[in-house]
């Protein structure tokens, strides 16, 4: 019982470390009202209760609802127990105790913390620039349909068994392919050796049985154009470029267009947003005359371990930091 309170406890405070140092915005403009803002206390769409005070300062209902509105909805649906709430709130108190604590001890002007926040904001900022090139296209029912009629061979019960080599470059790609017309018996071998994809590489690449709509489009359309024995020219997709091989294939019948048609309209909703942003991305990188030293870059010893900093915190530029 006592580790199920703890749990109890730790999730609540969990709530309040997501929201990191919004209490110190949110809450702020309630706690020194009185001093600083007069008229906001008497208009009429405030009409806020205090719902804490601590150290001169006050949580107001106002305060704590635009608090509420920035967490997840599951989190919300948690907080619905009046004991998780009152937690909430101690926590959003503490949060903010402990900030002034550490402004008192100086470490808001610390360097290290100052590189973080700027960092989180040119995180921010990237994320509001990528919204722009992220609006979906409109997809005509004609484009649909003629999508349909020209890939036979998707959008049906078929299903394949298939393996896989992954790599990051064209020119690997291409390289694994040449070696396979000679000898596509080491596929197995090549995938274990050369393939990216960690969790297939050891097992020769293998994907196992599937059927259509499981993989990213490029992969689908490719895997199911090949018959048992077959292996594909490089195929690119987000991952990187796959070199796929086809080991068994049951046939299946083909769906009516009717019950496919939207599953249609949002791949090729994908793939123009895909093509937007990449175009976005090569216009960038070509104005900007982007040069990178491989061999410099090469001799860059990565650092081991979480970074003392941020405790293991993706960096800018990481696959999970954007």
């Amino acid at each position: 019982m006592r580790s199920s309170a703890w749990r109890e406890r730790w999730r609540a405070h969990a709530c309040t470390v997501l929201l990191g140092f919004l209490v110190c915005s949110g809450c702020e403009q309630g706690k020194d009202r009185a001093a600083t803002d007069t008229t906001a206390s008497t208009a009429p769409a405030e009409k806020s209760e205090v719902v804490a005070t601590y150290k001169g300062r006050e949580i107001t209902s106002t305060d704590l609802e635009k608090e509420l509105e920035r967490l997840p909805g599951p989190s919300r649906v948690y907080l619905t127990q009046p004991e998780r709430r009152r937690q909430f709130v101690e926590n959003l108190i503490m949060n903010d105790l402990l900030f002034r604590e550490g402004q008192q001890k100086g470490l808001e002007k610390d360097p290290d913390i100052e590189r973080q926040v700027a960092d989180l904001r040119k995180r921010l900022v990237v994320q509001r620039v990528m919204r722009q090139y992220q609006t979906p296209p409109t997809i005509s029912d004609e484009e649909v349909r003629a999508y349909y009629d020209a890939n036979p061979t998707l959008y049906s019960t078929t299903q394949v068994a298939a393996s896989h080599i992954l790599v990051k470059d064209e020119e690997t790609a291409k390289q694994i392919r040449a070696e396979l017309e000679k000898n596509p018996d080491r596929f197995a071998e090549l995938a274990a050796e050369k393939s990216t994809d960690a969790g297939t590489a050891k097992k020769g690449g293998d994907l196992g049985m599937f059927g259509q709509g499981r993989m990213v489009p490029e992969f689908d359309k490719a895997a199911f154009s090949l018959q048992p024995g077959q292996i594909s020219q490089p195929v690119k997709t987000r991952y990187g470029y796959h070199i796929i091989k086809v080991t068994e294939r049951k046939e299946g019948e083909r769906k009516p267009f009717d019950q496919v048609k939207e599953q249609i309209r949002m791949t090729l909703r994908n793939q123009r947003l895909q093509e937007q942003v990449d175009g976005h991305f090569a216009e960038l990188k070509k104005d900007a005359d982007v040069k990178i030293d491989d061999a410099a870059l090469a001799r860059v010893e990565i650092p081991t371990g979480p970074s003392p900093v941020t405790g293991g915190m993706p960096p800018l530029g990481s696959p999970t930091g954007h």
